[in-house]
């Protein structure tokens, strides 16, 4: 038994066994006025013995003192009672016996006293012990009203499922020292009851109320299964000033508590999860090789196919920093089966030995091409440099795949490549024109094409959270500028669907709902990590960027596909014949150290200047 449980019962006990020896002390002495004979008294004195033992013995047999006496019940009270009436009982009982048994001897009434005498004597300890258990019981309520009141407070947003599980978890200390105040629901119905003795308040567009009436310090959004965004009410959530927290599904499946708000759930869509059942039974005993493996992409990739259970899962990638970081990542998530599934290599993709060599050793089953430069303004100063990595690169990759006899390649493109007004996006389009028409063996190449990817290397995300974070101001280049938006996650999870759906020649699209505006997000994001105060200013479209993406060229008709948010394009078709000599030119124009942006725009028609198509849209 815990020592401090121990010492606590022994006081009990210790307490009682006087409350017992007082009662019969005090009942003895009102029978007789104050005035008990002294005969009475001797008889009094042997029989507090047999009391206290019968008494305490039928308290502990009846488990009051295993109680936990800040939720004691009526049945506990009832228990008092009547193992009270127990040990008074078999105390008179053990008298008369001995009287019987002493029949008309001297000390007859050695231990027998009036009937009277242990009625009141049960009468009066019954009734004390239950007022020191009432008493012990009240101040602990008060001790615990005091804590309650000195907790942090918090209120809960949902009163399904979600939110009587967070409130079961708040009293349960799964979030530390805390009470939850109140839950806000719009459901008529549910205003006005309780859960768990949490009263329910409506409704969610009166937050900012809610909160100052009960002083709430968080507040939770527990909405486990959401019918559409939640953009809005997390936004009316932050401008409380409160710390605001999600619970959905997703920890509720992971037994995890509510955790903190980020970017993605400003999306202005619920994130997408992908039914990868398929792709898991795909992957699964599959030699996988990703370039660019250290990337943020190429690093959610890797998370995602080692929990396949694949026989070998390569990385390649010219940074060997972030390669070992991720490496040490997945040891720490899936133990020791990294040792002997996950291969590190480095090496550039603009290497086509180091790339043949590689493939031929591990003669992967799918290929997944993620190394890419994507900087737009360092492309502008750098095309030469965009051209030997995205479009090469990309060539080098699939010969490689091909020559090896991988079943299937997979390009990671972007939707800056659909209608280009910059270097990388060009670049990006030649190296889909590439995979399109590649004389393609047994290997199945296609193209998954996504838009700005939260969180990832140098995109706006992690640049305004440093911002915010430093004080301001942040910084953006114009106020009308919008832009797809999907999480880390969904573009891996979609680049897997595609990998083992796809015959060959196809190109993936995500839905990925309505644009964002960006301007909105450096608002939202300055709720989310900042005073609130922190300025936006606006510094000027960058070279090569322009004011609008598309996901599809007009040429590219989309079809749903049989997974849902999965679409497929038809890619303009292009034969072999045309796409070598485009390479031809290109690497031309780099041996020479010409003018790689015109000779981008001479092969791609589509290529413009960012400021003509800009123009259109202001």
């Amino acid at each position: 038994m815990d020592p401090i449980k121990s010492k606590k019962t022994l006081l009990w006990i210790l307490l009682d066994t006087v409350i017992v020896a007082g009662s019969m002390i005090l009942s003895l002495q009102l029978r007789f006025d104050m005035e008990a004979p002294a005969a009475y008294a001797t008889q009094m004195w042997r029989t507090i013995p047999i009391l206290v033992v019968t008494t305490v013995a039928a308290l502990w047999l009846n488990g009051v003192y295993r109680t936990i006496l800040k939720y004691a019940s009526v049945e506990t009270f009832l228990r008092i009672i009547l193992s009270t009436l127990a040990g008074t009982a078999v105390t008179f009982l053990a008298a008369l016996v001995t009287k019987m048994a002493l029949g008309t001897q001297k000390e007859t009434n050695v231990l027998l006293m009036s009937r009277s005498i242990y009625f009141m004597q049960w009468l009066s300890s019954a009734f004390v012990l239950l007022g020191s258990r009432f008493v012990f019981r009240m101040q602990d309520s008060g001790l615990r009203r005091r804590a309650r009141e000195s907790r942090k407070r918090i209120l809960v947003v949902g009163a399904g499922y979600g939110g009587a599980t967070v409130i079961r978890d708040i009293q349960n200390g799964r979030y530390g020292d805390a009470a939850a105040v109140a839950v806000v629901d719009d459901d008529p119905e549910k205003v006005g009851s309780d859960i768990a003795r949490v009263p329910v308040v409506g409704g969610t567009d009166a937050l900012a109320e809610h909160v100052r009436r009960t002083g709430a310090e968080e507040i939770i959004i527990a909405i486990a299964t959401p019918k559409g965004s939640l953009t809005g009410l997390i936004e009316e959530a932050l401008a409380t000033g409160c710390k605001v927290r999600m619970f959905t599904s997703a920890q509720d499946m992971k037994g995890a508590a509510a955790r903190e708000v980020n970017i993605a759930d400003l999306l202005g869509r619920p994130e997408t999860h992908l039914d990868m059942t398929e792709a898991h039974n795909f992957f699964t005993g599959k030699r996988v090789l990703v370039t660019g493996g250290g990337g943020s992409i190429g690093a959610e990739l890797c998370r995602q196919i080692l929990a396949f259970t694949p026989e070998k899962l390569v990385l390649y990638d010219i940074s060997e920093n972030y390669m070992y970081d991720l490496y040490f990542e997945l040891k720490e998530r899936y133990g020791e089966i990294v040792r002997n599934t996950v291969v590190l290599e480095v090496g550039s993709v603009r290497d086509p030995d180091s790339l043949c060599h590689v493939m031929a050793m591990y003669k992967p089953h799918i290929v997944i091409h993620a190394a890419a430069h994507k900087h737009v303004p360092l492309m502008e100063g750098s095309p030469e440099q965009a051209v030997l990595n995205n479009v090469f690169g990309t060539y080098n990759t699939a010969c490689a795949a091909r020559d090896a006899g991988a079943e299937r390649f997979v390009l990671i493109s972007t939707d800056k490549a659909v209608n280009p007004t910059n270097v990388m996006g060009a670049s990006k389009r030649m190296a889909e024109l590439i995979v399109g028409a590649m004389p393609h063996g047994n290997t199945a190449f296609m193209t998954v094409r996504f838009g700005n990817v939260l969180g990832s290397h140098g995109s706006v995300v992690p640049i305004f959270e440093r911002q915010i974070k430093a004080g301001g101001p942040v910084t953006l280049t114009h106020p009308d500028i919008i832009r797809y938006f999907m999480t880390i996650p969904e573009a891996a999870s979609l680049v897997l669907q595609a990998a083992s759906m796809a015959k060959g020649g196809e190109l993936y699209i995500l839905d990925m709902g309505e644009p964002v505006k960006i301007k909105d997000l450096a608002e939202q994001m300055i709720q989310l990590y900042g005073t609130g105060k922190e300025q936006i200013v606006y510094t000027g479209l960058r070279p090569g960027e322009k004011l609008y993406e598309e996901l599809l060229r007009s040429e590219e008709n989309s079809t749903a596909t049989s997974r849902e948010k999965i679409f497929i394009a038809k890619p303009e078709g292009h034969s072999w014949a045309e796409i070598e000599p485009m390479m031809a030119e290109l690497h031309r124009c780099i041996e020479t150290r010409g003018d790689v942006k015109a000779c981008l725009h001479r092969l791609l028609p589509t290529y413009r200047e960012p400021e003509e198509v800009n123009a259109a849209h202001t």
